[in-house]
C-alpha cells in the first residue's frame, strides 16, 4: 500500500525485471529536519492516544458487564460471568486473527481502521440496548439478550483488529531514530494502557453504578470514535510496512504436513520426530532449519498450555470476585459510595508498582546471594501466588457471612437492585487483588520472556498467538467451570444469592485445581532443556509491553 510520499523514504524494487514496491527503505539520515520529527512525534501522539481510546473503551465494557447482565437483565447465575469470559476469551483470541489479517491481506493501517469501525458500532449498540425508552416502547429482555450477543461479538472482533497492529503500526513510524526511541515508544505505550485502564475503572464504572449504564457506554461509544479521529488524522503520513505473509500461516503449514506424513511411518526408525517428515532431506515441502525452528516452538507448548488454568483463575478478578463486592459494604460515607469494579485497581495498581521493583531490586539481590530465579522457577512462584488469591477469596466469603450473622445485614442498592450486603467493608477483598496481581507480574511477565528466549527471532510472533490462546481458553474454561459448578451443586457454589450459598467452595474448588496444575508445570520444567541463544535476556519492560500489544 501507498501513502502520502514521504521524503525520507525510498521505494524499493524487486529486482531488475520487477517495476512493483516491495517495500521501504528509511534513508540513513544523521539529521532529520525538524519539521520531519515534529511530524513523526504528532504520529507516534495520535497512535498512543488511540490507544488509551480502545482501552477505555474495553475496559469501560467488561468492568461492570456482569453486573449489567445480573440486575438489568436479570439473568441466573452464572451466566453473568460466563457471558463476561467469553466475551473476554474471544477478544483475546481475535488479536491472532487480526495480526494474521494484517500480515497476510489488508495491511495493519486498514486492518486498524477496519477493526475501529466495527467496534465503534458495537458501543453504539451496546449504548442503544441501554437507553430508557420509557415503558411504551421499552425493548423486551430477549431483544436486549441479542442485541447484547450482537454488540460483544463486534467488540472483541474490532479490538482483535486494533490490538495486534498499532504497537507495530507505532513502532514503525520511530524505527529509523533507534532502538531506544523505539523502546521508548513501547515503554509509553504500556503507560498509556494502564492509564485508559485507570480511568475505565474510576470514571466510567462510577457513572454507571451512580447514574445509568447508558450514561457509562455513551462515554464508552465515545472514546472509541475520538480513537477513530485520531488514527485517520495521520492517514496521509504514516510509513506503511509491505506485506509479508505470515510465518503463524507457514507454521501451521509445517504441522499439518507433519502431521499427514505421520500416518504412513512403516518401517522408519522410531527416532525421527513427527514433524521431521516435513523436512525437505526426508521427502517434505520445507527447509530444515525452519522445520526446526518449529520444533523448538512446539517444545514450549506444552507448558504454556498450563497457563491456561492460571488464566481461568485470573478471569475471577473480573466475575467472581466482583459478584462477591458487591455483596459487602460500598457506602464509604454519605456521599460516596465505591464501585466494586474499582477494586480491580489494586490490581494494576500492584502491577506497575512491583515491575520496577522486582526488576531493579528484588532480581538482582537474589543474583547477587546466588540464587539463580529462572523464568520456569517465576512462573511456577508466580501460580501459586494465583492459587493464594482464590485460596484468601474463599476465606473472605467464609467471613463476610460470619460477619452477617453476627452483625446482620443491610439493604445496599448498586445499579438500583437492593442487595443484603454484609457490614464487610469491600476493602477487605484488597489482599485477593493484590495476590493476583503479584502472581501476573511472576507468571505471564516472565513467561514471555521464557518463549522469547527460547524460540527463534521470526517466530515470536507465533508465542504471542499461542499466549494469546491460552488466555482466551482460560476465560472460556472459566466460564465453562462455573456452569458446571451450579449445575452439579444445584446452584449452591455459584448463588445468585451470594447469602445463601457456597461461593466460598468454588474459590476452594479452583485452588485446588490450580495446585494440580502446579503439580504438572513442575514436572514440565524440570524436564525442561533452556536453549542458549544472543538474544535471551530480555528487560521487564520489554517483556510487558510484548505481553500488552499484544
Amino acid at each position: 500500500m501507498w501513502q502520502k510520499q514521504d521524503p525520507e523514504l525510498v521505494p524499493i524494487v524487486g529486482g531488475p525485471s520487477s517495476s512493483e514496491p516491495q517495500g521501504y527503505h528509511v534513508s540513513m539520515l544523521r539529521h532529520p529536519s525538524p519539521m520531519r520529527r515534529h511530524t513523526r512525534i504528532l504520529l507516534v501522539v495520535c497512535i498512543l492516544f488511540t490507544e488509551l481510546c480502545e482501552r477505555l473503551t474495553f475496559y469501560g465494557v467488561v468492568a461492570n458487564l456482569v453486573l449489567y447482565c445480573r440486575d438489568y437483565l436479570k439473568l441466573e447465575a452464572p451466566l453473568p460471568s460466563s457471558i463476561s469470559l467469553a466475551f473476554q476469551g474471544t477478544s483475546f483470541f481475535s488479536p491472532v486473527i487480526g495480526g494474521w489479517v494484517a500480515d497476510t491481506f489488508l495491511g495493519r493501517y486498514n486492518t486498524i481502521y477496519g477493526g475501529s469501525l466495527l467496534y465503534l458500532v458495537g458501543t453504539v449498540l451496546l449504548a442503544a440496548v441501554t437507553f430508557n425508552y420509557g415503558a411504551v416502547h421499552e425493548l423486551g429482555t430477549g431483544t436486549k439478550e441479542a442485541f447484547l450477543g450482537i454488540s460483544l461479538l463486534l467488540i472483541s472482533v474490532g479490538t482483535g483488529g486494533i490490538k495486534a497492529n498499532v504497537s507495530p503500526l507505532g513502532a514503525d513510524q520511530i524505527e529509523s531514530q533507534g532502538a531506544i526511541v523505539v523502546q521508548r515508544f513501547f515503554d509509553w505505550f504500556y503507560w498509556f494502557i494502564q492509564l485508559g485502564s485507570f480511568i475505565a475503572y474510576t470514571a466510567v464504572v462510577t457513572v454507571q453504578q451512580e447514574v445509568s449504564f447508558f450514561c457509562g457506554y455513551v462515554i464508552t461509544a465515545s472514546s472509541i470514535f475520538l480513537a477513530i479521529i485520531l488514527f485517520i488524522s495521520g492517514r496521509n503520513y504514516y510509513i506503511i510496512q509491505q506485506l509479508k505473509g505470515s510465518y503463524m500461516t507457514d507454521t501451521c503449514k509445517i504441522i499439518w504436513q507433519g502431521l499427514k506424513k505421520c500416518q504412513c511411518t512403516c518401517g522408519e526408525s522410531m527416532e525421527v520426530h513427527w514433524l521431521d517428515r516435513a523436512k525437505e532431506s526426508l521427502g517434505g515441502n520445507w527447509p530444515d532449519q525452519r522445520v526446526n525452528d518449529v520444533k523448538t516452538v512446539m517444545g514450549i507448548a506444552p507448558i504454556f498450555l498450563t497457563f491456561v488454568l492460571y488464566w481461568t483463575i485470573y478471569g475471577q478478578g473480573q466475575t467472581s470476585y466482583l459478584l462477591q463486592g458487591s455483596f459487602m459494604k460500598l457506602k464509604l460515607s454519605d456521599h460516596f459510595t465505591m464501585p466494586a469494579a474499582s477494586l480491580y485497581l489494586f490490581e494494576i495498581t500492584i502491577l506497575l508498582i512491583l515491575i520496577p521493583v522486582v526488576d531493579r531490586i528484588i532480581y538482582p539481590v537474589l543474583h547477587y546471594f546466588g540464587i539463580n530465579f529462572t523464568p520456569l522457577r517465576k512462573m511456577g512462584v508466580g501460580m501459586l501466588f494465583a492459587m493464594g488469591s482464590v485460596m484468601v477469596a474463599g476465606l473472605m466469603e467464609v467471613e463476610r457471612k460470619r460477619f452477617i450473622s453476627t452483625h446482620g445485614y443491610f439493604e445496599q442498592h448498586p445499579f438500583d437492585t437492593p442487595v443484603n450486603a454484609s457490614q464487610m467493608n469491600i476493602f477487605y477483598q484488597v489482599p485477593q487483588y493484590v495476590l493476583m496481581g503479584t502472581g501476573e507480574v511472576l507468571t505471564s511477565i516472565p513467561g514471555l520472556a521464557f518463549a522469547y528466549s527460547q524460540s527463534p527471532i521470526y517466530l515470536r510472533g507465533v508465542i504471542i498467538g499461542l499466549n494469546l490462546s491460552t488466555i482466551g481458553i482460560g476465560f472460556y474454561i472459566a466460564g465453562a467451570l462455573a456452569a458446571i459448578a451450579r449445575k452439579a451443586t444445584d446452584g449452591a457454589w455459584y448463588p445468585q444469592d451470594l447469602n445463601n450459598g457456597k461461593l466460598e467452595n468454588y474459590f476452594f474448588f479452583l485452588a485446588a485445581i490450580m495446585f494440580l496444575n502446579f503439580v504438572v508445570f513442575v514436572f514440565l520444567a524440570r524436564k525442561y532443556k533452556y536453549v542458549e541463544t544472543p538474544t535471551a535476556t530480555i528487560s521487564v519492560t520489554q517483556e510487558v509491553t510484548s505481553k500488552t500489544l499484544t
